[in-house]
């Protein structure tokens, strides 16, 4: 008796395959990482019945909504290394920090912070003496806010994001800033790895995780590996709108708080929620 063909949503289906590279072929999303497009592509599959059209839209938007909505397009990757080079070869500090600003307003999240920097990363680190570990999950264009993070000369600096292009700049950079680092093409949906370090940062991570997936971004914070974990919320939309986004994420940290021993602190910076979750066993 034969087999059934594979059905959408079935590894084997040769579907899956043509979705990825059509999806992959685009120099938008060339340099995400092929497990994150596979992971959307399958479920496109399902929910298109089989279509590779609809099955390719629906990836490319679900890509969008995780990826291409917080870089717009790609960055002047190779041209921001040699200004960032030349700086630090010049010893010119007021260039390098001109020239990390001009990278990180790239990335839409980033960008965000860049007017609270100094506050923002005085108040992490006051928080946490000399550690010497930090982790970064999701982390975008963050890892170039090092040279404001006090201590970050006597840390290891863990980075992770989907993007291997990014992370290949990242890798770079902080080896020319002198930032003793360890940068990894992850997708959290995976999972967080086993890396434990002192301190990790999830910025406005959560909801992105759970928008793919219900749960998964509370999880994520149970497997983090770190006696302190900085979980931030945006409290306002990449359009500059509230929608009642403190409310509605202050609500749900509640929930998830509720009958776990942590101890918790929670500070509100500009266009950002944030809880210092010091986990007790």
């Amino acid at each position: 008796m034969p087999h059934p063909a594979p059905g959408p949503g079935d590894p084997e289906d040769p579907r899956l395959a043509e979705v990825v590279d059509a999806v992959r072929s685009s120099r938008r999303y060339q340099s995400v990482a092929p497990e994150t497009v596979r992971r959307l592509a399958t479920s496109a599959l399902v929910a298109s019945r089989g279509d590779l059209a609809e099955a390719v839209k629906r990836t490319k938007r679900g890509l969008h909504e995780i990826f291409g909505a917080y870089l717009p397009s790609p960055p002047k990757y190779d041209a921001l290394l040699r200004q960032l080079r030349g700086a630090v070869d010049a010893g010119d500090d007021e260039a390098v920090r001109a020239t990390l600003h001009r990278a990180m307003s790239t990335h839409a999240s980033t960008r965000e912070r860049l007017p609270i920097l100094d506050e923002f990363y005085r108040e992490v680190f006051a928080r946490c003496a000399d550690p010497a570990s930090v982790r970064d999950l999701a982390c975008g264009m963050n890892p170039l806010a090092a040279p404001w993070m006090p201590g970050s000369d006597a840390f290891t600096y863990h980075a992770s994001d989907i993007d291997t292009r990014l992370m290949e700049f990242l890798d770079a950079a902080l080896e020319t800033l002198g930032v003793a680092h360890d940068v990894r093409v992850r997708d959290l949906m995976t999972g967080v790895g086993e890396v434990e370090t002192d301190v990790t940062l999830l910025l406005k991570t959560v909801p992105c995780i759970e928008a793919q997936g219900r749960g998964q971004g509370w999880d994520l914070i149970d497997a983090i590996r770190s006696p302190l974990v900085v979980v931030s919320f945006p409290t306002k939309s990449l359009g500059q709108r509230s929608k009642g986004m403190f409310n509605t994420y202050s609500a749900n940290f509640d929930a998830w708080l509720e009958n776990r021993p942590h101890d918790v602190e929670q500070l509100e910076f500009r266009n950002e929620l944030v809880y210092f979750v010091r986990k007790n066993a």
